[in-house]
């Protein structure tokens, strides 16, 4: 048993050095010689080479590695010198040095150490923007379709008004806290009355009528009801106590507008998404895709897997799963138990906000594998390797056992989730995955397929069968659908799959007009537009990856998503979502700046018409919006 003892500290310095490698200096401050120390950490980038120590162990991106001399002497220096995967920008920033640092000695004890900050000695400056904002001609994200307001305006007794419209009250009380943080009373009795009115209309389309003694709502469901108390919100912090007299008329471009988070990668609690989904509902934001597994854990507990969520959903030096991703020596994580899902869903539709569940599969399974290894081929003479260094992380189609396990987690997920799709993952299958499994060359020749791309057809299509038979359907990343866009060493699919998979296109903007043009509805997700991990710009000072692009927030609001599209399948387009994936969000402060006010900012391309509001004029509304946040506790990244 490894013990957990600190004793005298050894200093750990991280730098960039001017030829762009990592140089990691080791300084025994004490009085100890320290014997075949482990240094251990992650990286969101893979080491390709280096001198001054050797890997020893490396699960994905997390390392350990002993010095090339096994002594480390009092007031000894060492410099380990590493050579990173190449970033697409040529350089790195504060999310690309070595996270979760420790030390172990050889009786397996953990050192002391002092870490000092990431430095660069050829840093790029931080980005200045523009401190001045036009004036406001609407302060409402997203714009309305129709904003007709007066000079004239009510004037107010502290923002009361009065709702008695039973449908909103579960909205009214869990809202309460940010009603209260921005001085909004709607519950006063002696408040201006909200009239709502049933009036034909499209879905979450409303119209609101400010008079000078009450204010008129008019939608046909509670989604348009609930949109219009949220523009409303908007309105009354820009005007304080006073509310101009007019009407606004709105509906949303999208039907689906969406924002996914990797609970993988890094664990988010129930009040941390529920903070997100707060902040989803202030800028009409109506579907959450919960990104519930991955290489590094499942985080969905299952009664007919009770050990997997348990088992894989921690990680540490003496856990099944090693420390990835920053998490360090001390056993960390998290799993959601049914309870967790249905407090959650029950938040999020009161929010208005349906609940997407996605299990990745058949990939980005190694956490899986670990705890149900029998869903591997162990008689396979080949190891697969996938983009992120997970090797055998596949789970095996040819085997009854893998069905077995598909059967009862779709019917648990079918049982706790009530949105009527299931998402199932499909992205970056390594080619390699089945090659060497005597079961797959048995399994292919029994069913008549010929490649491994007919045998991730068979697949889905079975899925898609089981989900079907629940009355659900499938969602799926591009790659069920189009071979894959970007040559990363993964396999796809022929397409041939029931065109009834929802496609989520992510590799590339193109992607969405080849799913579309092949039949298939589409949520469109490029990674060059609404991966809020990329970093905003090159700045060694900003945090996030750049695999795809760097994203300000300006691209996020240049992005016209139908314009690639041929005007004949745009009707396969249901909508478009952001997405944070987690591996650099070591801290959860670091959530904010990453996805604010980039969210907010798709929020408007989501909804708004096409021909919507210049930058400029934008920009000053978003700037409105952020002064909301603040006051919410949301930091943002400068715009």
């Amino acid at each position: 048993m490894y013990g957990y003892i600190l004793m005298s500290f050894i200093i750990i310095s991280p730098k960039f050095n001017k030829n762009n490698l990592l140089e990691i200096e080791l300084q025994n401050n004490s009085s100890k010689v320290f014997q075949d120390i482990k240094l251990c950490f992650s990286l969101i980038y893979s080491i390709e080479s280096l001198e001054g120590a050797k890997i020893v162990k490396q699960i994905g991106r997390y390392y350990e590695l002993n010095l090339d001399k096994s002594s480390f002497l009092p007031k000894e220096k060492r410099t380990i010198f590493i050579k990173l995967q190449k970033s697409r920008i040529g350089t790195y920033n504060l999310s690309s040095g070595p996270e979760g640092i420790f030390i172990i000695d050889k009786e397996g004890i953990i050192a002391e150490v002092k870490i000092n900050e990431l430095i660069f000695l050829d840093p790029i400056k931080k980005k200045t923007y523009e401190k001045n904002f036009f004036k406001i001609n609407c302060p409402i994200v997203p714009e309305p379709k129709i904003f007709n307001l007066k000079n004239n305006k009510i004037n107010l007794a502290n923002n009361n008004f009065n709702i008695s419209d039973q449908e909103m009250q579960k909205f009214l009380t869990i809202m309460n806290p940010t009603l209260k943080l921005l001085n909004i009373t709607f519950n006063s009795s002696s408040g201006i009355e909200i009239n709502f009115i049933k009036k034909e209309m499209n879905k979450e389309d409303y119209k609101i009528v400010i008079k000078t003694n009450s204010v008129e709502i008019f939608a046909n469901d509670y989604g348009g009801k609930l949109y219009a108390l949220i523009t409303l919100i908007h309105l009354l912090f820009f005007y304080k106590n006073k509310l101009p007299i007019g009407e606004i008329e709105d509906n949303p471009k999208f039907n689906w507008r969406g924002m996914h988070l990797d609970c993988a990668r890094q664990f988010h609690n129930v009040d941390q998404i529920k903070r997100l989904l707060i902040y989803m509902c202030l800028f009409k934001l109506n579907r959450f895709h919960w990104h519930l597994t991955d290489n590094e854990a499942w985080r969905l507990d299952l009664k007919s897997f009770p050990n997997l969520a348990k088992n894989s959903s921690f990680r540490g030096y003496e856990c099944i799963i090693p420390p990835l991703y920053g998490s360090g020596y001390n056993k960390t994580g998290g799993y959601y138990t049914e309870y967790d899902v249905k407090n959650l869903i029950e938040f999020a539709t009161i929010l208005n906000i349906e609940i997407m569940p996605e299990i990745d599969l058949p990939a980005h399974s190694w956490a899986l594998i670990q705890i149900m290894p029998e869903l591997f081929d162990r008689k396979s003479n080949m190891e697969s390797q996938d983009v992120g260094n997970y090797k055998r992380n596949t789970i095996n189609p040819s085997l009854d056992k893998t069905w077995n396990f598909l059967e009862k987690t779709i019917k648990e997920i079918n049982n706790i989730f009530p949105f009527n799709i299931i998402h199932v993952g499909l992205d970056e299958r390594p080619n390699l995955a089945w090659e060497g499994s005597p079961e797959m060359l048995k399994f292919m020749k029994k069913n008549n397929l010929a490649s491994f791309g007919e045998v991730q057809d068979y697949y889905l299509n079975k899925v898609i069968n089981i989900i079907k038979e629940k009355n659900k359907r499938t969602a799926a990343w591009n790659e069920a659908a189009l071979p894959p866009f970007n040559d990363i060493g993964s396999g796809g699919g022929e397409g041939n799959i029931d065109k009834n998979c929802l496609i989520f296109a992510w590799e590339h903007p193109e992607v969405s007009s080849l799913a579309a043009k092949k039949g298939f509805q589409v949520v469109m997700c490029p990674g060059q537009k609404t991966y809020f991990d990329m970093a905003y710009n090159n700045s060694t000072y900003e945090r996030g990856i750049c695999w795809a692009a760097t994203i300000e927030v300006s691209d996020v609001h240049a992005w016209k998503p139908l314009s690639i599209i041929d005007p004949k399948y745009h009707e396969f387009i249901i909508g478009i979502q952001g997405q944070l994936w987690s591996e650099t969000i070591t801290k959860k402060q670091y959530i904010d700046l990453m996805v604010n006010p980039r969210l907010a900012t798709l929020a408007e391309v989501a909804w708004s018409k096409d021909n919507r509001r210049g930058w400029d004029d934008f920009r000053a509304a978003l700037n409105q919006s952020m002064k909301i946040l603040t006051t919410l506790g949301w930091k943002y990244h400068n715009f």
